[in-house]
């Protein structure tokens, strides 16, 4: 198990004993979307040309005042409708969990608007072909095909708001900064060679080029479909 799935258990416990404390705490607001539980649906995660996964969860009322929930995330190739960009090739398999912890400030009948507090982990494999890095002790490294791996955790504090549309649907769009740590590795790496490539300012690509740690802001943004 790595480090940072460690660290991910670890603050999974302290969610949950957080959320005990909450559970104490009486009913204070009865609007109707208050007392409901939620399935959730993410509109865009399936779109994203860099790492495509499509992502379910389940949202649980606790009380008027806070709720609870965890997001699920999985996808490779097989199933995305994006394979043609490039950006990931035919290894690729990505997955993803993230509990968040829900505080309602703002309700009526229509709408509930909350802060959150989410953790998240994602695990990203792929076989990589004809492509460079950057190893940890400098320099570039040229190669034919190499094992990647990408782990990212953090926390996210967000702002959003729950809307009923009908009955039974809802719209869930929220958005949030925080921070992340992301290690990357490289292994089994075939005819490795230093090389030197011209990269301009604006690289998006660092996620699988850069070896190694890396520490960072996080932007969360979404939309999700409640059921």
């Amino acid at each position: 198990m790595s480090n940072l799935l460690k660290i991910f258990i670890i603050l999974i416990f302290i969610s949950l004993i957080k959320l005990s404390r909450a559970q104490e705490l009486g009913n204070i607001d009865d609007s109707d979307i208050n007392q409901h539980s939620f399935l959730t649906f993410d509109l865009f995660s399936s779109l994203n040309a860099f790492s495509p996964r499509y992502k379910v969860g389940y949202i649980r009322n606790i009380c008027s005042k806070w709720k609870v929930g965890v997001n699920l995330g999985y996808g490779n190739r097989n199933i995305s409708f994006i394979n043609c960009i490039g950006h990931f090739e035919d290894n690729f398999q990505i997955w993803e969990v993230r509990p968040e912890l829900y505080r309602i400030i703002k309700s009526n009948d229509k709408n509930a608007k909350y802060i959150s507090t989410e953790i998240f982990y994602i695990n990203h494999k792929d076989v990589f072909h004809n492509r460079y890095f950057y190893p940890k002790e400098g320099g570039e490294i040229s190669y034919d095909q190499t094992n990647y791996m990408r782990e990212k955790f953090g926390l996210n504090f967000n702002y959003g708001e729950f809307i009923n549309l009908k009955k039974k649907i809802g719209l869930n769009i929220y958005g949030g900064l925080g921070l992340k740590m992301r290690y990357v590795s490289f292994n089994n790496v075939i005819n490795p060679r230093s090389t030197y490539t011209f990269v301009d300012m604006f690289d998006f690509y660092q996620y699988r080029e850069k070896e190694g740690l890396d520490f960072g802001f996080n932007i969360s943004l979404g939309l999700r479909l409640l059921f």
